[in-house]
């Protein structure tokens, strides 16, 4: 009986909302499997959707059912972390989240980053094209475009789950209930992620709702290192080929990406026992393989962490425990699944990732790159990592997300290095996770009045490292709140507008036709083995 009420979300007095981790672990599973599921059914052959369906969906019951029992198999105290809403933190975490995603500009209703030229066009094409999408060239009304096309036809390829909900909605009542569908839906999950950040700390928190959204490296000190020396820079390229993006930032290039990639980060950084490392693993590969580099090691950490605990726990066999820990349904057959499907999906467009190599080789001398490597290791989280070692050192998700963050600039894919902005995605909000855990600690400490005179100075040396790294992150959300004032008053298009292509069956620009067939396009596709044998 006990473990059915871990699941079941409580009431405290005054409304107060009680939710444990269990439930949390349900909520977040049920968010991240349903796109999966929908991708399925929507695009597979029947045999192949039913089969993926079940198996994800057992997966998914398992780990849910799995995620209060210790090492050993027995139920622990998983169920008792819990942590208790009140209203006013659910009011304003909302209104947070709303400001977020529209300073963010998910679904375009405020101002954008260019990114979105192709945010909306995905939504757009998945609302009203039948699945598998399909272009005929015959549909583009652009004769530049036309011509350059010529005839025939291309499939859409993409790591696009993140919209599947939004476009069924979109599907049954237009592209406008899409674009609010797809908002709501960013919100749900970026409100699993603070529900899921506020159990690892063990207690709900605004602030660190606030500070999880400002974090970023200290970007402001290399920015103007830059525009002291005249080098080209912007707030978080300040490092040609070397860099990551804050948090914000993720949200308004790569929401797609980011808000189920810190949800998985969260459920990981959560298991109790390696059961269902591998059905997370495979969800983040749905929704982005460069990201899944990048939490893999994490992956392999926790599992060897709750094997060992597994076999100190039975003293009879060890062996045995540890299988048990590992060699589970949910650890192997959702992410062969997933490893396979969409993994041939990814790889039927070959072209989509453009300049790749060692990173030595996109440098004209090593001293520029072992100065570029020095300031990527200082200024995007070393700083932190030096903030947060007391507290962290003898943990080994920690020491793993470092040793990650390190190694992954050793090779670049891709023109802006998406290999190590989203291979990095998992690592290093483990370090934002931390970090801002620390921030919030010391913010309180700012706040109260009962404090030595030593540690009042350090916390605000702390909040002051803070406010650096929240330069850039806040730069641009006033840039995206004025300009989405403005925008309102005028008829001026605005960033992404001045890129728009609309669909990728009518591109309207000329200039966009190169980015949309190395991205987007599979030639062929009828030869392509997801098309060819998965595919509808």
């Amino acid at each position: 009986m006990k473990e059915v009420n871990a699941l079941k979300p409580g009431r405290g007095s005054s409304g107060t909302l009680t939710i444990g981790m269990a439930t949390f672990f349900l909520m977040s599973v049920l968010y991240l499997t349903l796109p999966v599921v929908i991708f399925f059914i929507g695009y597979l052959k029947p045999l192949w959707a039913v089969l993926f369906t079940v198996i994800m969906s057992a997966g998914g019951v398992m780990a849910v059912r799995g995620v209060n029992k210790g090492t050993d198999g027995s139920l622990s105290a998983a169920d008792e972390k819990k942590i208790e809403l009140k209203p006013s933190h659910l009011i304003t975490v909302v209104i947070m989240i709303l400001l977020v995603l529209y300073w963010g500009g998910v679904s375009e209703f405020g101002c954008c980053s260019a990114d979105h030229r192709v945010r909306y066009a995905i939504l757009n094409d998945l609302v009203h094209y039948k699945w598998p999408v399909v272009y005929d060239f015959s549909t583009q009304q652009n004769p530049a475009v036309a011509e350059r096309l010529g005839d025939g036809q291309a499939a859409f390829a993409y790591y696009f789950v993140f919209w599947t909900v939004p476009a069924v909605i979109g599907k049954l009542f237009g592209l406008m209930a899409a674009r609010v569908a797809l908002f709501i839906w960013s919100g749900i999950g970026l409100f699993l992620v603070w529900v899921g950040a506020s159990l690892l700390y063990r207690r709900a928190s605004r602030a660190l709702f606030v500070f999880l959204i400002f974090f970023a490296g200290i970007d402001v000190i290399p920015y103007y290192i830059n525009r002291i020396t005249d080098t080209t820079t912007t707030w978080e390229g300040w490092n040609l080929h070397l860099y990551v993006h804050g948090n914000f930032f993720q949200i308004m290039n790569v929401f797609n990406q980011s808000i189920p990639g810190w949800l998985i980060t969260i459920l990981l950084l959560l298991c109790i026992n390696g059961r269902s490392v591998g059905f997370l693993g495979g969800l983040m590969f749905c929704y982005s393989p460069w990201a899944t580099i990048g939490i893999l090691p994490m992956c392999v950490c926790k599992l060897i962490m709750t094997s060992r605990s597994a076999a100190s726990s039975s003293d009879s066999m060890p062996r045995k425990a540890v299988l048990r820990n590992i060699i589970t349904l949910p650890n192997i057959a959702p992410p062969m699944i997933c490893l396979v499907c969409f993994g041939l999906l990814y790889t039927s467009n070959p072209s989509a990732t453009g300049a790749d190599g060692f990173i030595w080789t996109f440098y004209s001398s090593p001293l520029t790159l072992i100065k570029e490597y020095i300031w990527y290791v200082i200024f995007e989280f070393g700083i932190w990592f030096l903030l947060i070692y007391r507290r962290h050192k003898s943990d080994p998700m920690f020491r793993t997300a470092l040793a990650t963050l390190m190694i992954l600039p050793i090779y670049k894919i891709s023109i802006a290095n998406d290999f190590l902005m989203r291979g990095s995605l998992a690592p290093l909000f483990l370090i934002a996770l931390y970090s801002v855990m620390f921030v919030t600690d010391n913010f309180d400490i700012c706040r109260s009045s009962d404090v030595d005179r030593r540690r009042a100075v350090a916390a605000r040396l702390v909040l002051a490292v803070m406010i650096l790294a929240s330069y850039t992150p806040a730069n641009q959300m006033l840039y995206s709140a004025l300009t989405s004032y403005q925008m309102h008053f005028t008829d001026e298009p605005y960033e992404y507008e001045q890129d728009y292509i609309g669909s990728f069956g009518n591109i309207i620009r000329e200039d966009q036709v190169t980015m949309v067939e190395t991205q987007f396009y599979v030639y062929d596709y009828e030869d392509a083995a997801f098309f060819k044998y998965l595919a509808k």
